[in-house]
């Protein structure tokens, strides 16, 4: 925030300068009149033409009336205004970018994007930015015989800004991490600096070899910035501090940081429904970070929009013109609103992150890791149709579900509704499936939690593979030994077993003691093909339940499991969340699939991966 700031003040600076100081790059002239006259522009721009031209565009706006010529008209103001600066003396883009100012923001503003972007972002800007680098004359540089001193000299520049920035961030008690990445963002150079170099080329200002110095000085502090960045400031580093955010190795006593993911203002309704659960009191608070994800359709940068003030929404909601995003934003936040007014020991807050679907998991990660979350929360691609149908919505929700999986700061659930119901209504009965596994023991923790809820009944259902399930297991084991695989399987799951055990014994001699809501049962799978695990499952299914909770990747390391993988329509469920949410299964309930973070779960799954090729060829692996 502090340096999104800092380079709006920058550039905000730089404008003025730039009206003000080019009337003055004339050999001849009159610079103050030009200066005065452009200022004078700028005041009936805004005082004369912005009450008149915004309304007007707004009216034809939301009224969908816009026809050719009279969107060509408004786009023609450009033009207009342009030729207006250039005639006083300022350069033609001063008027360009007032223009601009006065225009209305929102649905028009989306609309002249929708129509321009791909032409100005993938035409005009190439070739204007191409025109720069065709002017460069790099032999002239190399030819000097003190070049190496001018890039010294170049390098040296930037330091300015990074010591200023240290000294800075230590009286503000930052790190000097911190300070350095500053530093070397306000390196970069933008539009700005590349519009005044060509004004003072085509001014005459600058002659070809000063030019080529000041032009190569802005690409190489640019391009050096990134990878002294990775090597300085080292922003990968942080995610690696995130080891522990799991809500197994929480602490009861500490406040649990989730960030809840939605599309939609149903999805919210929904999320609010399963915060519910998870049981915040005065020891145990929670603090929900609500995102709005909204898709980026067309180029641009990625932005974070905070929380909206209501205040003044409120007391002008009619009047109040909202683009379509916007909306669903404020219902979104007024959902939040009312969940929180329930509980005294929740808090949360409410962004925007507006970015294409590509990239929209990094900045969930980002907001993730600045938050210190312990869990992501993430809304299933298919909702509940009026048949009471799970049908897909927008498959782009499914990628961004798996992106997250992949790299995520912390562990992650994604939610599949079947009209959770609220606990303020109804009582709710869960089950947890537990095979084992590092995301079966994270399930059963959060299940923990919600067990302290008075409105909850938590049945626990450990699944234990015997006969041939265990026979395929213990072969696949010593093939995988014999291969002589780092990180082989088999040491894995001895370990995992190890850990299962204990978990479990520490649950049923800490949970079922003091709680008569809480039920435990074991299960026993002998098949190796896996047939009695759907089998199962329906059995379970008899009981009414609302919620079951699962691990992504149980028995990840169980060739049982990894064959009914392969029949699996959304492997991000893994094999039992897929069976319970697949229509055939024929259960009301909903469900929550949960991935345990682990910094060496990518490394540890290609190494079974390899041990499994090496023995049976390709083989999907949960």
């Amino acid at each position: 925030m502090v340096l999104e700031q800092a380079n709006q003040y920058k550039h905000a600076y730089g404008w003025v300068l730039f009206t003000l100081l080019i009337p003055y790059s004339h050999s001849g002239g009159k610079p103050l009149l030009s200066a005065l006259s452009s200022l004078v522009f700028i005041i009936f721009c805004f005082c004369v033409v912005r009450p008149i031209l915004p309304p007007f565009i707004e009216r034809k706006t939301d009224s969908y009336s816009w026809d050719r010529p009279q969107f060509m008209g408004v786009l023609m103001g450009t033009f207009v205004c342009a030729f207006i600066t250039d005639f006083l003396g300022t350069h033609h883009i001063v008027g360009a970018f007032i223009y601009g100012l006065i225009l209305p923001h929102g649905r028009f503003a989306e609309l002249v994007m929708e129509m321009t972007d791909d032409f100005v972002t993938g035409v005009l800007c190439p070739i204007y930015f191409a025109g720069f680098g065709l002017k460069i004359n790099y032999l002239m540089i190399v030819t000097q015989p003190k070049w190496h001193l001018m890039l010294l000299i170049m390098l040296l520049l930037s330091i300015p800004k990074v010591l200023s920035s240290l000294i800075t961030t230590f009286f503000f008690g930052m790190s000097a991490r911190d300070g350095i990445g500053i530093g070397l963002l306000l390196n970069t150079k933008g539009i700005m600096a590349l519009i005044l170099l060509s004004v003072a080329w085509d001014r005459k200002i600058l002659n070809l070899y000063d030019f080529t110095i000041m032009m190569l000085g802005i690409i190489i502090m640019t391009v050096l910035v990134s990878p002294l960045i990775n090597a300085t400031y080292k922003p990968k580093f942080r995610f690696k501090q995130s080891q522990l955010r799991t809500v197994q190795k929480l602490r009861s006593d500490v406040v649990l940081r989730v960030v809840a993911c939605v599309h939609n203002a149903c999805q919210a309704t929904a999320m609010t429904h399963v915060l519910e659960t998870v049981n915040a009191t005065r020891i145990s608070p929670l603090h929900v970070f609500a995102l709005h994800l909204v898709e980026l359709t067309r180029y641009g940068t990625a932005l974070l929009v905070a929380q909206m003030e209501h205040s003044n929404s409120n007391a002008h909601g009619g009047e109040q013109k909202l683009s379509e995003s916007q909306a669903e934003f404020e219902s979104i936040t007024n959902t939040f609103d009312e969940f929180v007014e329930g509980y005294n020991a929740v808090r949360f807050e409410t962004s925007s992150v507006v970015s294409t679907y590509e990239t929209i998991h990094e900045d969930i990660y980002n907001v993730a890791e600045e938050k210190f979350a312990s869990l992501i929360i993430l809304p299933f691609h298919k909702e509940l149709n009026s048949e009471g149908v799970l049908e897909t919505t927008h498959t782009a929700q499914s990628d961004i579900n798996k992106s997250v999986l992949q790299q995520s700061p912390c562990s992650v659930v994604i939610f599949v509704d079947r009209g959770l119901g609220s606990l303020l209504q109804t009582s709710l009965r869960i089950v947890v499936i537990f095979i084992g596994g590092p995301d079966d023991r994270e399930a059963l923790s959060i299940a923990w939690r919600m067990a302290g809820h008075s409105g909850i009944q938590l049945d626990v259902v450990r699944v234990l593979l015997l006969g041939e399930a265990k026979e395929e297991e213990e072969e696949e084991n010593t093939m995988n030994n014999d291969a002589n695989e780092l990180l082989c399987t088999v040491r894995d799951n001895g370990v995992q077993k190890q850990m299962d055990d204990e978990y479990i014994f520490s649950f049923r001699h800490k949970a079922m003691n003091n709680n008569e809501s809480i039920v435990y049962s074991e299960e026993e799978v002998h098949t190796a093909t896996g047939e009695e695990i759907p089998l199962l499952l329906n059995e379970l299914d008899k009981n009414d339940y609302d919620l079951y909770i699962v691990g992504q990747s149980c028995g990840r390391n169980s060739r049982v499991f990894s064959k009914l993988l392969e029949w699996c329509d959304n492997p991000e469920l893994g094999v039992i969340g897929d069976i319970v949410a697949s229509t055939s299964f024929g259960t009301r309930a909903s469900l929550l699939v949960v991935q345990q973070y682990d910094s060496g779960s990518k490394r540890k799954t290609q190494h079974q991966k390899k041990c499994h090729q090496k023995n049976d060829g390709p083989e999907m692996m949960l």
